[in-house]
């Protein structure tokens, strides 16, 4: 096997770390429509269907995903390890604190319905007022969370966006009334399947800003060797440097030895194929810390090549890098 260049196999992208610069949460009545997709094709945002209505702003410990996963597991007396296990539950909840007296949040703290006759009237249209059953009804919900971040080299939106089909509330904090803080009423709602989708939680990454990340194409040369010569050795020129002499029957091995001893290619910064020279082309792929990247063509030098008719090095661009 060849030797590793650990940079490589590390492959470190601080581009793929996340950041809920900006969030929102919605929700919205079993009887309003699941989401479906919150993308079009192209990772454009879409409008959200009929009945979800925003929870506003939240204190800043923003929203919690937990889950709850429970395994079984068969010990045997011939193993110190249990000899198999099987998942029994795992289930995904979400807690927020919103900040808001809106209609949302308090709907969802108070297991109230967000549409309909029951629901609270428009904020200032009517006084809002409800009362404590004496048997808690059961109210599942349709919950729609959207995180914002951005792609810190375009500036452009990547969104994340999970929605519970069916959520129902399964836990909430205490409301205390204070002079020195707002009035929270924080809540925990437990993500159940919904039969019509088959899933209790569907979550989607997508936007110009995501889109933008797709890998760049590969900058890909061809260095031919016309004129069928018979002997002597050649150079290749990159970016200011040139390689040692390269023998004018080389390999793409030799080729590669030659080009990855230059500083500004580097180690992992070029495989070739191909080859052997004269007669086929070696085809040159700049990786490494080069991928992707729109790279300048190397030029060759044909000086020290004998016999043969005329013989020369063509550098040919078969794919530009970058795109």
């Amino acid at each position: 096997m060849p030797a590793a260049d650990f940079t490589t196999m590390a492959d470190l992208r601080s581009s793929l770390i996340r950041k809920a610069l900006r969030y929102a949460i919605f929700a919205a009545d079993a009887n309003a429509a699941a989401v479906s997709s919150p993308f079009d094709g192209s990772g454009v945002l879409q409008t959200l269907p009929e009945g979800y209505k925003a929870v506003g702003f939240t204190t800043t410990d923003g929203i919690t995903f937990s889950g709850d996963l429970s395994t079984s597991d068969v010990e045997s007396g011939q193993s110190s390890s249990p000899t198999r296990s099987d998942v029994e539950t795992d289930t995904q909840t979400a807690q927020w604190v919103p900040q808001e007296t809106n209609a949302a949040a308090v709907a969802l703290y108070e297991n109230l319905p967000l549409s309909g006759a029951e629901a609270l009237a428009t904020i200032g249209t009517a006084a809002w007022t409800w009362s404590r059953p004496l048997t808690p009804p059961t109210l599942y919900r349709r919950l729609l969370f959207i995180a914002q971040d951005l792609n810190k080299s375009t500036g452009e939106a990547i969104y994340i966006v999970r929605h519970f089909p069916s959520a129902l509330r399964t836990g909430r904090e205490d409301e205390q009334w204070t002079r020195t803080a707002e009035i929270a009423r924080g809540v925990t709602y437990q993500a159940y399947v919904d039969e019509a989708l088959g899933t209790d939680s569907k979550t989607w990454i997508d936007g110009p800003g995501w889109r933008s990340l797709a890998p760049k194409s590969n900058e890909v040369q061809s260095v031919a060797i016309t004129g069928t010569p018979t002997g002597g050795t050649y150079t290749l020129t990159y970016s200011g440097q040139t390689t040692a002499p390269i023998v004018y029957n080389a390999t793409a091995a030799q080729v590669r030895t030659a080009l990855q001893a230059l500083s500004n290619i580097g180690s992992s910064g070029v495989t070739c194929t191909g080859g052997p020279h004269p007669g086929t082309p070696v085809v040159v792929t700049f990786a490494g810390p080069l991928a992707g990247t729109d790279v300048a063509q190397m030029t060759g030098s044909a000086a020290s090549l004998t016999g043969g008719t005329s013989p020369a090095v063509v550098v040919t661009t078969t794919t530009p890098g970058g795109a």
